[in-house]
């Protein structure tokens, strides 16, 4: 039996002693080694001079590019053809000379982007950020502990928290079977001083329960999907339940932070907002200040952008993660630079527009609402599957739409329907229908959830 079947069996205090070791685990992994020094060179560089940011991250990048074209098989060959030589790099736009990446090339044979000779722990991932699309990936040890740090420094701390303040979560792990109804609706974990809400329970008859733990706990940062932390905003305006729930920030990432989610969870918890934007895939790390600007860590990721256009794709190329390099990667999200410094004095660039993927959420019999970050997560362990797309009718039943590689089987899809029913209980009706492709919008991105719940007609 594994640990997690063990869980699953137990009693509430003993899930949560199972959730503080492994946050125990995490701690070590996440925050030890060279994590307190790259917090420190991280806070001092955010004031450095443009023109040194600029030389910093070029040799970054002529570094990782000159490991590029040794060790790694996927871009020793690629170099070989076009002839590149990482040595004649000498400016950042020369990246341009390379094709763009593909999650589809990533994940047809992921293991070419590894070392002939890793000199790295691996670190298995997997990821599908909001689109269904799983993607597995590997990191090192230095990678997991340069992308906690930079969290830490450019968004805790622009948020005026810290690591070990108290940390209300609501992410998108089953703590809690989405068939139960009574709560608690979440488990402690000590090693983080952390309350972790589960995301898949969020109904109008459990929402009194969420308030008054959170109330009870008293989180000094909530943090979170921003579908799940909007909720919960709502409800407290609705009710108008003000001042039970104080922290001094809130911080969201995964989803798109709308304008009226952005008032609606400033109103309720008497705070600001900051917004986030990161990939699973190590590539790019984009932070809003104090005054509200987001800004993009050059030290993580090289980002291309467009200024004074509307939306240009990003592509980004991480420097952090060795073990599994990606350059010039496609993803699926638009942004436009600006050309103006940002007054709070930080020199890191700055971004004027950040548009994620915007979809509907899943909505269940019992009236749980999950967005599209909780929902990837079903998507992303399953074996042979390319690209996924739920579409919801009414409140009783979704299709989910699989595009999927040769020799997907029934195992793999009885699986998938396990990983979908941890999420949305067993009452609502799953129908899966594997399809030869899936459409995309009309600027060509992905959507996993499109409902029409809840919509009125057309007059």
């Amino acid at each position: 039996m594994n640990l997690s079947s063990v869980y699953g069996r137990s009693p509430v205090a003993v899930q949560n002693v199972i959730a503080t070791g492994y946050g125990v685990r995490e701690r070590v992994r996440r925050y030890h080694g060279s994590f307190a020094s790259l917090v420190e060179d991280l806070e001092a560089h955010q004031w450095a001079s443009p023109e040194e940011l600029a030389a910093d991250q070029l040799s970054r990048l002529r570094h990782l590019l000159a490991w590029c074209g040794a060790e790694i098989p996927h871009y020793r060959d690629q170099f070989r053809e076009l002839r590149f030589d990482p040595a004649s790099v000498t400016h950042i736009d020369d990246l341009g000379a390379l094709p763009i990446l593909d999650k589809e090339t990533v994940r047809a044979e992921p293991e070419r982007f590894l070392a002939d000779r890793p000199r790295y722990k691996l670190i298995a991932q997997t990821t599908g950020g909001t689109t269904g699309t799983p993607l597995r990936y590997w990191a090192s040890l230095d990678a997991v502990r340069f992308n906690y740090a930079t969290y830490e420094a450019r968004s805790r701390r622009w948020a005026g928290v810290r690591l070990g303040d108290r940390m209300a979560s609501l992410h998108g792990q089953p703590i809690v079977p989405a068939s139960v109804q009574d709560p608690p609706f979440w488990r402690r974990n000590l090693a983080f001083n952390q309350l972790y809400l589960s995301v898949y329970h969020l109904n109008d008859r459990t929402l009194p329960a969420y308030l008054d733990a959170l109330a009870s706990f008293g989180p000094r940062v909530i943090v979170g999907y921003t579908s799940a932390v909007h909720r919960i905003a709502q409800h407290v305006l609705q009710r108008g339940d003000l001042g039970r729930v104080l922290p001094s920030a809130v911080l969201v990432s995964s989803e798109t932070l709308t304008p009226a989610a952005r008032h609606d969870i400033e109103s309720a918890f008497g705070c600001r907002v900051f917004n986030g934007y990161s990939l699973g895939e190590l590539v790019a790390y984009v932070s809003e200040c104090p005054l509200g600007r987001l800004h993009t860590s050059t030290e993580y990721g090289v980002l291309e952008l467009e200024r004074g256009e509307s939306g240009s794709e990003i592509i980004a190329t991480g420097l952090i993660n060795w073990a599994m390099p990606l350059l010039r990667y496609r993803t699926g999200d638009l942004a436009t630079a600006s050309a103006e410094p940002c007054p709070c004095g930080r020199t890191l660039p700055v971004m004027d527009t950040l548009e994620g993927r915007t979809d509907d959420v899943v909505r269940t019999p019992e009236g749980s609402v999950v967005g599209p970050a909780p929902m990837s997560l079903a998507f992303q362990r399953v074996p042979r599957l390319r690209r996924a797309q739920v579409h919801q009718a009414d409140s009783s039943a979704i299709t989910v739409l699989l595009e999927v590689a040769p020799g997907f089987s029934a195992d793999d899809a009885a699986f998938l329907e396990v990983e979908l029913r941890k999420r949305l209980g067993q009452s609502l009706v799953i129908a899966l229908e594997v399809v030869t492709s899936i459409e995309r919008t009309s600027g060509g991105k992905e959507r996993l959830v499109i409902s029409t719940v809840g919509r009125k007609p057309p007059t």
